[in-house]
């Protein structure tokens, strides 16, 4: 057999950006000498080309996992309005920021499974089988005569458990996939979970035309608009437990050897090795934390619009919770299907290439900043906000709002519009260059540690937001939200034009 010759340069983990480059001979001379390991490799080094049937059935099982939080999650606050009355905008935000936590929490706590134990399938079951109690616990939700609001927060942290343990499949896809292929795969991936976008708010679509309380089935137990989507969701934890039984497969483990090893970044000593040499190396420090503000101040604004969306449509509009899910179904599909043009852009126009990536960042933040500027509230060519109605539990309760009286919303086809436009282009466009421009600055050091740095600065903004949002919301109405969240992308946008010429070298 030929024996291969790795390109360091191109030989690059897409979880954890480490570099095929060779241990520094006084590392394995030191710590590291005579170690014997537990050899184990997710790449395949006697394959000689990708295995797309193992990449498609990935994408597969990634499309069935996405698909049930996007049917699931549009409803979420028009259900719990519907079934609990007690329940508050403020709840909603706790509740939001305790699953994004959890999500955080088990997305380390799976891929620590998945290295240490050296499996990728147990994993993915685990989570699909705490899908299934979630949807169980959300179907029988009124058997519980009180408080079930606190019943749906516990099963909306379940099902964003079950949503982490797939994160693991990036690293399975890097192992059954050869260099030359590698972004062609991930491009798979990508595109899965953009198709659970638009497939999700199909199916919530297809049963709006089954109101609360639709059909009981059993005592307690409908099928209605807010419950159809779990059915189906829970239909398909069953499809991808058998297509992960059947059509994956775990990858081979090495024999043991007396070779070196770098340790693992799970690994205390492999932290420390890592954090070294991100000391030792020359990394331009101003414009990787230019890049994590960028980044969180797009994922907070972002972030606090899909919270407060749906009860936006209820409060501000006075909209049922059906037509909430309706409209919503088509903000999801359209804004999906126009991230499909952005992101084949990329794949097939080769836009990454055409403009460079910090034009395209820059773009999308400007164009998102000004989302902010063309929805705000004004009282010129606003409408004023809906009247409460007790009977629908819709519009806006003085009660609860102080705001209500001479409350001001925007344009609601102007608002909707801008919604699916902006989403549509800036989501996907702003991901990949702000990904490689980053990457790019960290350079061919070893980027495990700088990465997750990234990620935990983005899941932690992704657990404060829904409860900022959702408190300045109640408190103050949508002006002031506005104004802050303009503000906060308005320096983003300044700061990236300030830096855009340090920016030049890795564009």
């Amino acid at each position: 057999m030929k024996q291969k010759v790795v390109d360091a340069e191109k030989s690059v983990d897409p979880i954890f950006r480490t570099t095929g480059l060779p241990m520094e001979k006084e590392e394995s001379e030191s710590s590291l000498e005579s170690k014997e390991v537990d050899c184990f490799s997710l790449a395949d080094e006697d394959a000689e080309e990708t295995n797309w049937r193992l990449i498609y059935i990935t994408a597969l099982v990634s499309f069935l996992g996405a698909i049930e939080g996007t049917a699931v999650h549009m409803s979420e606050w028009p259900y719990m309005r519907q079934i609990d009355p007690d329940a508050t905008v403020q709840f909603f935000g706790i509740a939001s920021s305790a699953s994004k936590a959890a999500h955080a929490v088990f997305v380390l706590i799976f891929a620590v499974w998945s290295f240490k134990y050296k499996t990728v399938k147990w994993p993915l079951i685990t989570g699909r089988v705490i899908a299934m109690v979630a949807c169980f616990l959300y179907l029988g939700i009124e058997y519980i005569p009180t408080g079930r609001r606190y019943m749906m927060m516990f099963c909306y942290i379940l099902f964003d458990i079950s949503g982490s343990s797939p994160s693991i499949l990036r690293a399975y896809i890097a192992a059954v996939s050869m260099p030359k292929d590698r972004s062609k795969a991930f491009a798979a991936m990508s595109l899965s979970m953009t198709l659970s976008i638009i497939c999700g708010p199909l199916i919530q679509m297809a049963f709006t035309t089954i109101p609360y309380p639709g059909i009981t089935l059993i005592p307690h137990v409908k099928f209605h608009v807010y419950s159809a989507p779990i059915w189906i969701a829970n239909s398909t934890n069953f499809i991808s437990i058998a297509i992960i039984v059947f059509g994956m497969r775990e990858l081979p483990r090495k024999p043991k050897t007396k070779k070196p090893k770098k340790p693992s970044i799970f690994e205390l000593e492999g932290l420390k090795l890592r954090i070294q040499k991100i000391k030792k190396a020359n990394i331009d420090w101003v414009l990787v934390f230019v890049c994590w503000i960028a980044k969180c101040g797009k994922t907070m604004t972002a972030r606090s619009i899909g919270t407060l969306l749906p009860i936006l449509m209820m409060v501000q509009y006075g909209w049922t919770g059906i037509e909430t899910v309706r409209i919503t179904s088509f903000l999801m599909g359209g804004s999906g299907i126009l991230s499909m043009f952005v992101i084949g852009s990329f794949m097939f126009c080769k836009l990454g290439t055409i403009v460079q990536p910090r034009f395209i960042y820059l773009f999308s933040i400007a164009l998102f900043t000004m989302l902010y500027v063309v929805t705000y509230p004004y009282k010129s060519i606003g409408v004023e906000v809906a009247s409460f109605n007790s009977t629908d539990n819709t519009g806006c309760d003085p009660d609860k709002y102080s705001w209500c009286e001479g409350g001001i919303a925007p344009q609601p086809y102007i608002f909707l519009c801008c919604m699916v436009f902006v989403f549509g282009m800036t989501m996907p466009s702003s991901g990949i260059s702000l990904d490689t421009i980053y990457s790019k600055i960290l350079g061919k050091i070893d980027q495990s540690v700088m990465q997750g740095a990234a990620v935990i600065l983005d899941d932690i903004v992704m657990v404060i937001t829904p409860t900022y949002a959702s408190y300045v919301y109640t408190l103050l109405g949508l002006k002031p939200l506005w104004i802050m969240n303009g503000f906060i992308m308005s320096t983003v946008v300044i700061l990236w034009i300030v830096m855009l010429r340090k920016f030049k070298p890795y564009s």
